[in-house]
């Protein structure tokens, strides 16, 4: 909550009302003497005011003086699912949550806890109108006369948006110096006689905050959760174009703020010679939609939430006029919505109540604004800029630690961190499609996913990473040792696993050994859920198939083959196929697109502090996590031109160098002798860079 010596400001507050009613399922509470209603599950419910209401209350909160309007009631057309069979009845919007206790953890309890009685919702029960209101009504239809600065439109269509009588003298009738409209829209986006009113006022800053999920269902293509490069490629591609949604919003608007959940932010504005930019707010760490899955169920009021808090930002900060002036006061708004994502509804007697948690400083220090972002390179590409060169990072990497990158994209499994876009993208769409995979229950054919990269890369590593908190049972078959003859067994051990109830990982190694000959037999487990044993035909079950490339180092490299060989019906193979991930590895890739691949530094620097964690532990610093590595070695790990054997080279050197249990640093002459680094290395080049050469 604001301090009591927040500042106070006045702010008209126009919106659609809304009702919402929580109910908690609990188990039955009756015993052996107790009458037959108590052996059946018990129920309670809650009855709030939600909508504009939960708008207001959360601004007072933050210490500012709302004045708020808006209709009453929404005029709703019988043939629209009003209640009353007369067209034209009035009626109010009434929402049903279902909700849940929930542990100290944030995981959903069957029973009620003694304390504390926190519940966060389990599932959406939907909306109905109803001509009966279940709590009085707090908001009057006639705006009183005023100046205001701030003006909230909290526009659900809920029949504010066709409401001039409320909103028309305020906005249109009574000119306000300075002032500024935030407009909270909701679907259907860019509707309605509001909106048209406000694209064509001038004189007044307008900013529409929209959910980037609205967006999606109103046809605009974004990208969810891959990457936040990908997104803002999204955007501008489509925010340039001539036709379209995204156009027509900004048309309309000074900016654009668009929302991707908790975790970012996306700001388009127009100059005053209507160039477009972009600014993005983020959190490096995380994809759209992560923070919600840290613990059980969802809060209702997220945009409430960011919009009240950047009302109260632009409220304290005065003047905006400047390019980028939005991006402190979205920020902060970001980090209170995240505080209240994560926080749970509190049951005190027979009410209940939301939360309003201010953030804490780790919830602020974890954003990042990145300023006007634009396309670069041969082919369009945004790349989020990064503070200092990728050499500085990578010795920052392995000296300090991966906490050198906060401010850097980038993605976690496990053990396994990259900040490679390549693979945050591909490790964060595969991990997508198992998840859904193993979420429905119906599907009874196996997920077939590939994994490409050279040799020492992490292939294995990589995948068993990310599925680890699965659980799930693991079968690994080198098809490099097998034949055709042996395929019929490792399927039946598949089949077993499957009919012991479990899903299998099963990890095809080096698939495209012997020519690719034993391609074809994958075909029908792939396709058909199905293998043939000389002239039976059994069901193969379940699975995650993951074929991990020999000598096809990339999916191209193995697409590529298609045409030579169509006897082994690689394209069909390549068809079954629902994704694929190309693991970089340590050394540096050629693209085959004009573009370099400078990340592979960095690869190689949080390889080298992982590896040097594991079995160069003395060499670290218990109280400071830095690292005592001599300038020469760390200039022979990265910058060497190649690892013979990628990621198993750099281990193997660190393990034949003569660093005991108890040594305090990693110094030149602790590298192996010429001759066994040659096994691994270029020695010569490698000795070179390490004496300063």
């Amino acid at each position: 909550m604001p301090t009591s010596g927040s500042p106070h400001h006045s702010v008209l507050l126009l919106g659609d009302p809304a009702v919402d009613h929580f109910i908690v399922a609990l188990p039955p509470v009756g015993g052996q003497t107790s009458p037959d209603w108590a052996h059946y599950g018990t129920w309670k419910m809650w009855t709030l005011h939600g909508g504009v209401h939960m708008t207001r209350e959360m601004l007072i909160s933050h210490g500012l003086d709302v004045t708020m309007a808006g209709p009453e009631h929404t005029q709703i057309d019988a043939r629209e699912g009003g209640e009353d069979p007369a067209s034209g009845s009035k009626t109010h919007v009434e929402s049903l949550a279902n909700v849940r206790y929930v542990d100290a953890d944030g995981q959903f309890l069957e029973h009620r806890p003694d304390a504390p009685l926190e519940l966060r919702v389990s599932s959406f029960g939907g909306y109905r109108t109803s001509t009966r209101p279940a709590l009085p009504s707090h908001i009057s239809e006639t705006c009183p006369d005023g100046s205001w600065p701030l003006v909230i439109l909290n526009d659900a269509s809920g029949g504010l948006r066709e409401r001039e009588d409320i909103w028309g003298p305020p906005l249109f009738d009574r000119q306000v110096a300075d002032r500024t409209i935030l407009h909270k829209m909701h679907l259907p986006l860019g509707e309605g006689r509001l909106w048209e009113r406000i694209a064509t006022l001038n004189g007044a800053r307008r900013i529409l905050i929209v959910n980037a999920n609205n967006l999606r269902a109103s046809g605009v293509r974004l990208v969810r959760g891959l990457s936040w490069e990908l997104v803002v490629e999204d955007l501008l591609r489509q925010a340039r174009e001539t036709t379209g949604l995204l156009p027509k919003l900004l048309s309309g608007c000074d900016h654009l703020l668009v929302l991707f959940d908790v975790e970012g932010a996306a700001i388009l504005s127009r100059n005053k010679a209507s160039a477009l930019t972009l600014d993005l707010l983020f959190d490096p760490a995380l994809a759209e939609g992560d923070v919600e899955k840290e613990q059980a169920g969802d809060l209702f009021g997220k945009m409430n939430s960011f919009t009240t808090a950047l009302a109260r930002g632009i409220a304290e900060a005065g003047n905006l006029s400047g390019p980028g002036d939005l991006c402190d006061p979205v920020l902060r708004a970001l980090a209170w919505q995240r505080a209240f994502a994560q926080s749970r509804l509190t049951e005190r007697g027979d009410t209940l109540e939301f939360p309003m948690p201010e953030p804490s400083e780790a919830q602020l220090k974890c954003y990042r604004c990145e300023k006007n972002l634009a396309f670069h390179g041969p082919k369009p590409r945004v790349v989020v800029p990064r503070s200092t060169s990728n050499r500085e990072l990578a010795r920052g990497i392995v000296q300090k630690g991966l906490g050198v990158l906060s401010n850097v994209p980038s993605a976690r499994f496990g053990k396994l961190f990259t900040v490679d876009r390549t693979e945050i993208e591909g490790y964060r769409a595969i991990n997508r499609l198992i998840r859904s995979y193993l979420k429905d229950s119906g599907t009874t054919k196996p997920l077939s996913i590939a994994v490409f990269g050279p040799p020492g890369a992490g292939k294995s590593f990589g995948i068993n990473q990310m599925v680890a908190p699965l659980e799930l049972p693991g079968k690994v078959f080198n098809l490099s040792e097998a034949t055709a003859e042996d395929l019929p067994g490792f399927f039946h051990e598949i089949r077993d696993e499957n009919l012991k109830g479990r899903t299998p990982l099963c990890f095809f190694d080096e698939f495209d050994s012997h020519g690719l000959s034993l391609v074809p037999h994958f075909l029908a487990p792939m396709q058909d859920g199905t293998f043939r044993e000389g002239a039976r035909l059994h069901p193969i079950g379940r699975g995650l198939f993951v074929f991990a490339g020999g000598t096809s180092h990339t999916f191209r490299d193995l697409a590529s083959k298609a045409p030579d060989k169509p006897e082994l019906k690689l394209t069909d193979f390549v068809s079954r196929l629902s994704g694929h991930i190309d693991v970089r590895g340590p050394d540096p890739r050629d693209r085959g697109d004009d573009e370099r691949d400078d990340d592979h530094v960095l690869r190689r620097a949080i390889l080298l502090r992982s590896l040097l964690e594991e079995h160069a532990s003395s060499i670290i610093k218990t109280t400071t996590g830095e690292a005592s590595v001599d300038d020469g070695v760390l200039n022979a790990f990265l910058e060497v031109a190649k690892f013979r054997h990628g990621a198993r080279s750099m281990e193997k050197i660190i393990q034949m160098s003569t660093l005991g249990p108890h040594a305090s640093r990693y110094a030149v002459s602790d590298l192996p002798e010429t001759d066994q680094l040659d096994m691994h290395v270029d020695a010569g080049a490698f000795e070179t860079r390490a004496l300063g050469g």
